[in-house]
């Protein structure tokens, strides 16, 4: 029988000889910083890539929210009476500011991902600090362990701050679909706490693995967006 310290220790072993070997592969300069961009495609925008990115999923999600949640006939009757509500107090305006604002954060994701892009900076690092001090400049740059428990630690706390840079968004929107859409909004938001654990658990044992799940979170994300869209022009309209 293996002796359940030496099979821990094992486990830790592996884990941490994978993210060496990870790590490895990034080849970096005097200074720290990845040679290459880590994360983004060659040959195109960061722009471009993240207005299609974005086209595709919300298309996507406008049609799961209308055709799953409002389009089926046992559905349409409810969703409308709660819509003409919403009309006959004027909120459509709520709707659609809540739509914008969540709309409106992706030119500010596309500053950022252009400035990692030509930066270089792999994540999980969020900032680049340089030591102060006449000896400071043949010192490399001050980025996060990534290696061992510290490095499984920051990228841990990483996606906690991923979940919280979501969350307020979410919630939001959340909210305002229910009125209208109360199961599928549930759903929607289940789904996505659900993935944002999993993504956690992933996003500790490696930075690449921060994207567990990222396909159908995505989706969920966008068809509560589509759900509140719906009931915004349908109830100025």
């Amino acid at each position: 029988f293996r002796d359940p310290l030496s099979k821990k220790n094992w486990k830790e072993s592996k884990r941490t000889m994978a993210m060496a070997d990870l790590a490895q592969k990034i080849e970096t300069d005097s200074k720290g910083i990845p040679v290459k961009h880590v994360g983004y495609p060659d040959g195109i925008s960061v722009a471009v890539f993240y207005l299609i990115g974005n086209s595709i999923f919300g298309g996507i999600g406008l049609a799961v929210a209308w055709f799953l949640a409002y389009a089926p006939d046992a559905k349409r009757a409810n969703a409308d009476t709660k819509i003409g509500i919403l009309a006959e107090h004027n909120l459509g305006w709520l709707y659609l500011g809540i739509f914008l604002l969540k709309l409106l954060q992706i030119p500010i994701g596309t500053i950022l991902g252009e400035a990692r892009k030509a930066s270089k900076v792999a994540v999980p690092d969020q900032h680049v600090y340089r030591v102060m001090g006449s000896e400071g400049s043949k010192l490399g740059y001050v980025l996060m362990e990534t290696d061992g428990v510290h490095g499984a630690f920051n990228r841990a706390q990483r996606a906690l701050m991923n979940y919280h840079e979501e969350f307020p968004t979410i919630a939001l929107q959340y909210v305002a679909a229910s009125w209208v859409f109360p199961f599928e909004a549930f759903v929607c938001v289940m789904v996505w706490a659900m993935i944002r654990c999993w993504g956690a658990v992933g996003y500790k044992s490696a930075a690449e693995s921060r994207f567990n799940g990222i396909m159908p979170r995505l989706m969920v994300m966008c068809s509560i967006q589509g759900m509140v869209l719906i009931a915004a022009v349908k109830a100025l309209a």
